[in-house]
């Protein structure tokens, strides 16, 4: 089974079933026992990010407000903030563009309030050591949402990234990712989520590796998971195929 641009995949099932399981060797963190995965090359994108992962519990760095929207690009984010400390006019320019781009960021996340005033305490430039003290788990969520919409990328793993999240700004959330054109592969509990997707593909937690594949091109299905190469797709099909 391929995931080409646009088909948003749901993964549904019950627990235990092998879910994030699928998703983690889908984001290369994870080795598949049995076949292959493969993602479009980094080289056809601008910016070489093709996927990004976006966990239940984002992990969150020690640095300023800002360090947590470019993470995982750090370095160039504080390259840019060097050469705007160093006068030029341009450089300065720069900067302020590329913070302007990081306030919306979090505005579209549902963060505004720590760029717009609504928390005076915090900033772009301030810094903590401990930002999961600072952030309650629904805004460590929407921060992950924050670094989706930053880094932009052509596809995106969601492994329950909403679940302290109330469903109407979830549903907002996943109207702007969709809007930026990053196709999501989505694991979550809340069914209305089905609107955002084109597919639903369903784990039977059967032991098996048991599935189900339901769209727009009708039921289908496989005894277990493999998958297989695409030069422009994510991918999964029987090893019998190969």
């Amino acid at each position: 089974m391929s995931v080409p641009r646009g088909s948003h995949l749901l993964i549904t099932g019950p627990n235990g079933s092998g879910k994030t399981s699928l998703l983690r060797v889908l984001a290369g963190l994870w080795s598949p026992l049995e076949g292959t995965v493969s993602v479009p090359s980094p080289r056809d994108y601008p910016g070489g990010k093709v996927m990004m992962w976006l966990p239940q519990r984002p992990y969150l760095l020690q640095g300023s407000l800002r360090d947590q929207v470019v993470y995982p690009g750090v370095v160039a984010a504080e390259r840019a903030r060097q050469g705007s400390r160093a006068g030029s006019a341009a450089a300065v320019a720069a900067a302020d563009e590329e913070d302007e781009r990081i306030k919306q960021c979090l505005r579209m996340a549902g963060l505004g309030k720590f760029v717009d005033g609504g928390v005076p305490s915090v900033g772009l430039s301030t810094r903590h050591l401990e930002w999961n003290d600072v952030l309650s788990g629904g805004e460590r969520q929407r921060m992950g949402f924050a670094r989706l919409f930053y880094h932009a990328p052509p596809f995106a793993i969601l492994d329950e990234a909403t679940s302290a999240i109330n469903p109407d700004e979830e549903h907002m959330l996943y109207e702007h990712v969709i809007a930026q054109g990053t196709t999501v592969v989505s694991i979550a509990h809340r069914l209305e989520l089905r609107r955002f997707h084109k597919r639903e593909l369903r784990v039977s937690g059967d032991g098996e590796g048991g599935w189900e594949l339901h769209g727009q091109s009708g039921p289908a299905g496989n005894e277990k998971w493999t998958l297989i190469n695409s030069s422009n797709a994510l991918c999964m099909d029987d090893a019998d195929k190969i």
